[in-house]
Formats: C-alpha cells, structure tokens, sequence
C-alpha cells in the first residue's frame, strides 16, 4: 500500500509540472511551481520513508494521500474565470517609482550589511534572536526596491534602474552566497524572469526550466554541507566547497529519507490520532511572532496574545533547523479538510496572476514577491505567503502610494505590451 501511494504521488506531481511544459507561459504560474518543489524538495525525502518499518502503521499512506489531496487542491484553486483585483489597478510615475526604490534598497541594504557583519555561526543556518531578527525584518526592503527597480528597467532601459540593481545584487548576492539562501536564490531568478514577462512577454525556454528542476533537485540534498562550510568559516571556503559529494548525498537522501517528510507523517498521524486541531488559530500565532515585538511589549504580554495550540505528540522531536511541511500545518487545523488551505492560496494566487497580466503594476510587483513564499507552502508552512503580504501591506503599499502622485507623465497600465504569446495565453483557459 504504501508503494501504491508513493507511485500516486509521483504520478501527480508530474502532471503538474507536465501541465506546465504543455504552454510555455505557464512555468510561471503556480501549479507548474507547486510540481517543481515537490519533485525536487518532497519527492526525493519519500521512498525511503516507504520502506521505514519503524514509523506508525498507516501513518504514511495518510501522510501521502493528504498530500496528494493538497496538490490536487492547488491545481483546482488555478480557476480559468479568476478575475482580476480592481484595488490594484494604480497609474505610476516612473520617476517617482525609481525614487521609492532607491530609498527602499538603501535602508534594507543598511540592514543587509549589518547581517553580513555577523560570525557565521549565528547567522547560518540557525535560529535568530535578538536584533538581527529586527535586521532581517527591515532588509527585506532591499528586494523591494530591486523589484520594482527591476520592473522598471524591463519596461525600459534606465541607468538609474540599472544602478540600484546593481548595486542591490552586491547584496542580495552576498546574503545568498554566504547563508545558503535557497529561497531568495529562486526569488532573485523570479524577480528577474517576471518582470520581463509581464513587462516585453519574455519566456524561459522550456529546456533552461527542466535542467534548472534537475539541477535544482541534486543540490537540495547538499545544502547543509554547504552551509556547514560557510558558517564554520563565516562565508563561502571554495576549496572545501568543491570537494562536496552531491551524488553521494543525493543517493543517501534515497536511502535514508529526508526529516520534513519525516516530520510531517508524525504530525499528521498524531493529529489523526488525538483529533486535537487549531482550526486555524496557527496562523494568528505566526503573526503575532513576527509582528508583535517582545522588546517593545515585553514578552509576556506577547505570549499573553498567542492561541493555545494543541500539544505535540511526546515521540515526535524534530530536528532543529528542518520543517513539518504545510501539509502537516492544513491536517492540524482542519483535519483533511486542511487541503482547503492550499485552494484558496491558488485561488488568490491565480487572481494576482490575472491582475499582473492585465498591465497593473501593483500586481506585477506582488505576484513577483509572493510566488516564492506561496511555494514554501508546500516544503515549509502555509503561512509564507500570508506573512509577505502582510509585511507588503505595511511597507510596500504606503511606498507604492506615493508613487501614484502626481498624475502627469504616468506610468500607464495601458502602456503594458501584449505579445502575441501573452494575449493567447489571457485568452485561453489554463
């Protein structure tokens, strides 16, 4: 039974990332996204746990078919008559947009360099606390301004959108280099590849997007060791780096499975077994974790805000540094109705993708900042995509709104291009 479910597991992340590779378009869209860090993030982590006599008996095949529910779910969610969202149809002037971005990127870059400052061994790889929590926090106005800088410049070259992305990637790069970053790695390529979609119709050939899953899919298993490097050394030592096996580790992730997975079959059965969920009270806790700061409320008061949630089962202790997968949060909330997470996630997901192609800028902006956390939905926790917007909506939508002003030589959402690729695709159904 347990292979039976592997197979059907298989089987339907490869018709998503299939689905994908059917129009070329639609490797930007979540669906395709949603196969592609499955089949390199999930799939690898399963067939050994197939064969682990040691886990909970069913335990597995309810884990997997929870699965196969949710990706399903993400699929459905990607409804063909999504409409797009009329609150972010905003004109621009591009001159001030340049000017938000330039004071974006420099007050995250500040707080990019001050991370970079710190040793390796609090900084990679582990658990923040403290001030650079705070650090992080505001550098994330950095990939921002490089977003919107970004977008510009695809639209039409500028020297001062190219300045600000150059000089944001010294950072962003920087921070990729020596921690290892997976997902602002990916973010930094989507970044990129959507801007000049939605701004000249530019496609990624279909060969470059199934090596990039096959190489994406090899060095996942060599990332620790990668990062073991860095933070032993406080960045990137080459020599050791090279001598890195990344055929033996990806074999032994066969063999041995992966902790994520490992960690979601004990979630999910523990939860099947005591019945106890949070009916969602998840997500307010993880906003309150990252928007309540305990050095100005005081901790106490911060833990007074958060939901009781049920109790971890006693076996189950999972490795610091690895998730549960958010397959394992939706089964603690809603039981196998928890799929409906990942529904609505596409569906708002889908909406964003609609409103970007229709030429609003906004969209484009937040559909370029949003696809990556709503794949970690799958590998990590579904409230990724929640957290950024609710961090867009603080900082980027006050910046973004003075950019609106004034109305003379502004940046049209009629002056977007329709290529004849593009207006096949807003015409077809997906």
């Amino acid at each position: 039974m347990n292979w039976l479910f592997t197979w059907l597991m298989l089987i339907t992340v490869l018709l998503l990332i299939g689905w994908g590779l059917i129009r070329r378009e639609r490797i930007y869209q979540f669906p395709f996204l949603v196969g592609v860090i499955t089949f390199s993030f999930i799939m690898p982590q399963i067939p050994a746990l197939a064969d682990d006599h040691f886990l909970p008996g069913g335990a597995y095949v309810k884990t997997i078919a929870f699965s196969i529910l949710c990706l399903t779910m993400c699929w459905l969610g990607w409804s063909s008559n999504a409409r797009p969202f009329r609150f972010l149809q905003q004109n621009f002037d591009e001159k001030r947009l340049l000017i938000v971005s330039l004071f974006l990127s420099v007050t995250g870059a500040y707080f990019y360099y001050r991370l970079s400052r710190l040793p390796g061994e609090v900084s990679v790889g582990v658990q923040m606390s403290g001030a650079p929590v705070a650090w992080l926090f505001f550098a994330r106005f950095l990939t921002y301004g490089l977003a919107i800088a970004t977008l510009c410049f695809a639209r039409r070259f500028s020297w001062t959108a190219a300045l600000i992305i150059g000089v944001d990637l010294v950072f962003y790069l920087d921070r990729i280099v020596v921690t290892g970053k997976r997902a602002e790695a990916v973010e930094l390529i989507a970044i990129f590849v959507l801007a000049f979609w939605f701004q000249r119709g530019w496609i990624v050939p279909r060969a470059f997007a199934v090596t990039g899953i096959v190489v994406g899919m090899l060095l996942m298993s060599s990332m620790s060791d990668y990062r073991d490097i860095t933070r032993a050394n406080s960045g990137p030592l080459w020599e050791d780096i090279s001598r890195i096996d990344i055929a033996a580790n990806f074999d032994n992730l066969l063999k041995d499975g992966g902790p994520e997975m490992h960690n979601a079959v004990l979630r999910i059965y523990n939860t099947d077994t005591s019945l106890e969920f949070d009916f969602g009270m998840f997500h307010w806790n993880r906003l309150v974790f990252n928007y309540v700061p305990a050095q100005l409320v005081g901790e106490k008061f911060k833990s007074a805000l958060m939901a009781k949630l049920p109790a971890l089962g006693r076996e189950y202790s999972p490795l610091t540094g690895t998730t549960e997968t958010g397959m394992a949060d939706a089964f603690q909330s809603f039981w196998y109705f928890g799929a409906l997470k990942f529904l609505l996630l596409s569906y708002l997901v889908r909406r964003l993708w609609v409103s970007a192609n229709a030429g609003a800028t906004t969209a484009q902006i937040v559909y370029m900042l949003s696809i990556v956390p709503a794949m970690h939905a799958i590998s990590h926790q579904t409230d990724w995509a929640l957290i950024v917007w609710v961090h867009m909506l603080i900082f980027l939508v006050p910046a973004l709104g003075w950019a609106r002003r004034p109305p003379q030589h502004t940046w049209h959402e009629q002056s977007f291009v329709v290529t004849p690729s593009l207006r096949s695709h807003l015409t077809a159904t997906p």
